[in-house]
């Protein structure tokens, strides 16, 4: 792809697949549709983490469209995708649903990008076989682990019951998305956002849909079979880790990353857990670099 040449427009899409309604951004050009001696740009699959949408990877997409295709569903139960109908989101559920949306778009990604908990459904999906042309995995603040000691065994549990309330995701909204709260909710990860990331989470917050779909997803969340499988990881996985993360420690990717023979380990200096929002043209470059590094 020659700079003068014009990308395929982004859509925000609607689809039908695996029994659920899924919003998307799309921009890809099928190999019909390439010029005449242009380079084909390979499909980067983003996916965003717990209690997020796809609208996160937003800053980032302006950088990455002159170098991949993109493909970025709300996760489901998130934004504007549907949840599960019986409310039990796993994560080997979560992976086949995404194959299930892959196969209804007949499309294969040769990268993909997961933040915090989207990296586990990036990781789950590899080890499944649904990446099967997957050159290069990155994960940004890869939550990959099980939560430590008796609060593996309680958040879950916690979550299973608040989820069944039918009172308290409206509280959510009505408490959750007031200035201070957010402010306070969005510095414990040891991030800083600009206003329109913070308006982004203000948006969910509001959904009580939202915010049940995220419920669902943390009572069905169980990260010890992957943690087993993780060794038979046989694509190349790239774990950033922001410094400044409170949510998801970054000795624990640097931890992985000398266990793993696939795995490497990329510190984010003075980044915190939504490190792709703070600061997305360092993100962007770790993409472009895995991508050329499989080009070496």
């Amino acid at each position: 792809m020659t700079p003068s040449e014009p990308a395929a427009p982004v859509e925000i899409r609607s689809v039908q697949a695996g029994g659920l309604r899924w919003r998307l951004l799309l921009q890809h050009q099928h190999q019909q549709q390439q010029r005449a001696g242009s380079e084909p740009r390979p499909l980067l699959l983003l996916l965003h983490g717990t209690g997020s949408s796809l609208q996160s990877w937003q800053a980032c997409l302006p950088g990455l469209l002159p170098h991949f295709s993109l493909l970025v569903p709300d996760l489901p139960g998130h934004g504007g995708s549907s949840a599960f109908p019986d409310r039990e989101a796993s994560l080997p559920r979560m992976a086949q649903a995404l194959a299930a949306l892959l196969a209804e778009l007949d499309l294969q990604p040769q990268w993909v990008a997961g933040h915090s908990a989207g990296a586990a459904v990036m990781v789950q999906l590899s080890l499944d076989g649904h990446l099967p042309q997957a050159r290069g995995l990155l994960a940004v603040n890869g939550a990959l682990q099980p939560l430590p000691g008796v609060m593996g065994v309680l958040a879950p549990a916690v979550a299973k019951l608040a989820a069944r309330s039918d009172w308290l995701p409206n509280w959510v909204t009505r408490h959750a998305g007031q200035p201070r709260a957010l402010k306070n909710l969005i510095a414990s990860t040891g991030s800083r956002l600009h206003e329109s990331g913070v308006q982004h989470y203000r948006s969910l917050l509001a959904q009580p849909e939202h915010v049940r779909g995220v419920l669902d997803m943390l009572a069905s969340w169980r990260l010890e079979n992957l943690q087993a499988r993780l060794p038979e990881l046989r694509t190349p996985l790239w774990l950033a880790a922001g410094l400044a993360d409170r949510t998801v420690a970054p000795v624990q990717s640097l931890e992985l990353a000398r266990r793993l023979p696939m795995a490497s380990f990329h510190p984010l200096q003075g980044l915190g857990h939504l490190a792709h929002e703070e600061a997305p043209e360092r993100v962007i470059e770790l993409l472009v670099a895995m991508r050329d590094a499989d080009r070496d």
